[in-house]
């Protein structure tokens, strides 16, 4: 059976001994085998060594040799990451064959410390897009999960996994967590070793975490990126830094989420808000649409000759942009990525975070190519990483969020933004204003009541 419930509780139930880890595996192999042909949260499902790292772990546990708050902790990686044995194919039909020989270093560290592997999520082909068709969002069958870490947001919201990994190019971390109504963990640039991970923009990719809590994050960072503390007693007080401009042709069921946000944080505790400015999105995505393409355009054109000319129409299209791109405008625009960067540095002086919404609109419909913002039509993939592209820019940590929940029972994201390499701090500073918002997603009984309409949906685009 699928148990919803986070890291903490299961390692609760692990230490004393109301389960075990095989246990936890094998129910959620059932739920898997059950519900993933519908949902398609996962390309590919490893039952055996899955279960033999879970006896592994149960046996460690007995002898009291236990690893840690991942040890025998049932978790998913997007298969965009090499993991052993699992078919890792990004999404791509020429790599429907690719197993790697080794696991990349953040799956390895995983294993190591115990965690339960339990197959590899889906994404779109080559991590390019916002949208990853083949998978169901669990809440909301009608809606994208979003991209390109749809198969990991969407496992982690259905409770088919604890947490999940997932790459963060453009906000594909956080903007399947948004559209799943999960949490998803975008690091510090390069903190966390991306080798193993099938690269899109190299400057821009980060490896990330999708799980329900903000504590579930940190268990699962803290493993990945050891220099990260435990929680701490936070000061009384903290400020946040916030930009209407930024967010200013958002809908208006975002804008007033955030009034909301910000009323709660101002009754409920010492938060000081302070108006900061921010690159515009519109020049971001200027540079963005430059640096990104350019840098896939370099891999996929140099690895895959033969293959990226029949790509489905966003990676195609992006690769041809790419190598339309001269070196000298792709200069340019790291210049303006540069300036981005020390905006943003200087938005966050004396500032503990910044506070904006994941995404302008609700989770997108599926059906839509195009989203109206402030009367202007945009395309989706645009409209997606309006307000998440600027920080894998920048580099900086960002937390998406649940923040104000929706009639249907999800919930609405924000993204809470920290200095470079304060990761550690704005986990610690997320997890206060987590228990501020106090915002209870009902999983279960979503899923639970979604899943007819679930089930119905697939059967009709199949």
């Amino acid at each position: 059976m699928r148990y919803f419930e986070t890291i903490a509780g299961a390692l609760n139930r692990l230490s004393d001994k109301a389960v075990s880890s095989v246990e936890l595996c094998k129910d959620l192999l059932i739920e898997i085998h059950r519900d993933n042909p519908t949902l398609g949260a996962y390309s590919d499902i490893l039952e055996e060594t899955a279960l033999s790292e879970a006896a592994a772990s149960d046996a460690r546990r007995a002898e009291g040799r236990c690893r840690g708050p991942l040890d025998g902790i049932p978790v998913a990686v997007k298969d965009i990451i090499d993991t052993t044995p699992a078919v890792c194919k990004a999404g791509l039909d020429h790599l429907s064959a690719y197993r790697p020989a080794s696991d990349a270093t953040m799956v390895r560290l995983l294993r190591n410390a115990g965690a339960v592997i339990l197959g590899v999520t889906e994404t779109d082909p080559g991590a390019f897009s916002t949208e990853t068709p083949q998978v169901i969002n669990p809440l909301a069958q009608m809606r994208s999960a979003g991209g390109s870490s749809g198969g990991s947001g969407a496992a982690v919201a259905a409770g088919l996994a604890y947490a999940a990994l997932g790459t963060d190019t453009g906000g594909s971390v956080r903007i399947p967590a948004a559209c799943c109504s999960v949490y998803g963990f975008k690091p510090s640039w390069g903190r966390l070793d991306t080798t193993g991970v099938r690269p899109l923009a190299p400057s821009l990719d980060h490896v990330g975490v999708l799980a329900c809590s903000v504590a579930d994050l940190r268990i699962v960072q803290t493993v990945l990126d050891p220099t990260i503390d435990g929680m701490r007693e936070q000061p009384s007080t903290f400020s946040l830094g916030i930009s209407e401009a930024y967010f200013a042709d958002a809908n208006n069921i975002v804008k007033q989420a955030m009034v909301e946000v910000v009323c709660k944080l101002r009754r409920h505790s010492q938060a000081r808000l302070y108006d900061v400015s921010l690159p515009a999105p519109d020049d971001v995505l200027a540079f963005h649409m430059i640096n990104l393409p350019w840098e896939a355009a370099a891999y996929h054109a140099a690895q895959f000759p033969d293959e990226w000319p029949r790509y489905p129409d966003v990676a195609r299209l992006t690769v041809e942009k790419g190598k339309s791109i001269s070196a000298v405008e792709y200069e340019s625009a790291d210049r303006r990525r540069r300036d981005a960067r020390a905006m943003v540095d200087a938005a966050l002086v004396g500032i503990d975070a910044l506070i904006l919404p994941t995404l302008p609109i609700d989770a997108p419909l599926r059906s839509v190519d195009a989203i109206e913002l402030a009367g202007k039509i945009v395309p989706k993939l645009e409209a997606t990483i309006r307000y998440t592209s600027l920080f894998n820019q920048s580099g900086h940590p960002v937390i998406s969020m649940p923040a104000t929940l929706l009639p249907d029972g999800r919930a609405l994201s924000i993204q809470l933004v920290g200095r470079r390499d304060g990761d550690a701090e704005l986990l610690m500073l997320a997890h206060r204003i987590e228990r501020l918002l106090a915002v209870e997603v009902d999983y279960a009984a979503i899923v639970a009541g979604q899943a007819a309409e679930v089930h119905n949906f697939r059967a009709a685009i199949v």
